[in-house]
């Protein structure tokens, strides 16, 4: 299949496009998606939802092997730096810090996953590499922070076992609870925990409040969820099961 870069931005604009011709027009939901995609160039919309995931990957891998290039030159200058990546890397979030002792390292905290990507001054390549769908990494170890030590239990036979200490990870365990709670509530979003479906009587009870029936009819038709803490309507969700 083609790949043609897509960002969120096209992605959310084919939507309106395909909402006015509903409204004008009529129809299927899921049919006009497929008609303003095939008039933008696509094959049809589920390629649409592909080339998005494709070029978020794309552009993931390489700002998240910047972020390790930076926290690797922090550490090259003796500077101490904790640091997390935001929402431009699709996968994730991740933290990364400088130690001043000449070490550095990425850590996944959903996963207790960390790569070192600088040892005793030594510095590692990060072993980061796109595919179309996804940023494949080379985890080094599993590791826990107890106390003030970090263990590490390798995954990569090169590293050994062990506790090290002297890094800053007051300021590490700062930010991986940030990135944990950032992880929640993106799932919050995406598998849309708070959502509930259109039936009936959630259509009934919005009428009420000023939506239109119909409108929310055909959004019910098409998979679509209700999400009572934001009083909005949710898109259904795409999965791996998608590809």
């Amino acid at each position: 299949m083609r790949f043609i870069p897509t960002f969120v931005t096209r992605v959310e604009q084919l939507k309106v496009e395909a909402k006015k011709l509903q409204r004008k027009r009529g129809g299927k939901h899921t049919e006009l998606l497929d008609r303003v995609a095939r008039g933008a160039g696509y094959d049809h919309w589920h390629h649409v939802v592909l080339c998005q995931k494709e070029t978020a990957a794309r552009n993931g891998g390489e700002a998240l092997i910047n972020e390790c290039k930076n926290i690797i030159r922090a550490e090259q200058e003796g500077r101490v730096s904790v640091v997390m990546t935001g929402p431009e890397i699709e996968v994730g979030p991740f933290v990364l810090f400088s130690t001043g002792l000449g070490d550095a390292w990425l850590l996944s905290p959903d996963e207790d996953l960390c790569m070192c990507l600088m040892w005793h001054g030594e510095v590692n390549e990060p072993q980061i590499q796109d595919t179309p769908t996804q940023i494949k990494i080379g985890w080094d170890a599993r590791y826990q922070l107890i106390g003030p030590f970090m263990h590490l239990d390798p995954i990569d036979l090169r590293m050994k076992a062990q506790a090290v200490g002297g890094y800053p990870l007051d300021g590490v365990r700062s930010f991986i609870d940030r990135a944990q709670s950032f992880e929640q509530r993106f799932l919050s979003v995406i598998e849309q925990e708070d959502s509930i479906p259109l039936d009936d009587v959630v259509i009934s009870d919005l009428v009420q409040q000023g939506w239109d029936g119909q409108e929310l009819r055909t959004y019910a038709a098409d998979g679509f969820r209700y999400s009572p803490s934001r009083n909005s309507i949710l898109s259904p969700t795409f999965s791996s099961d998608d590809l």
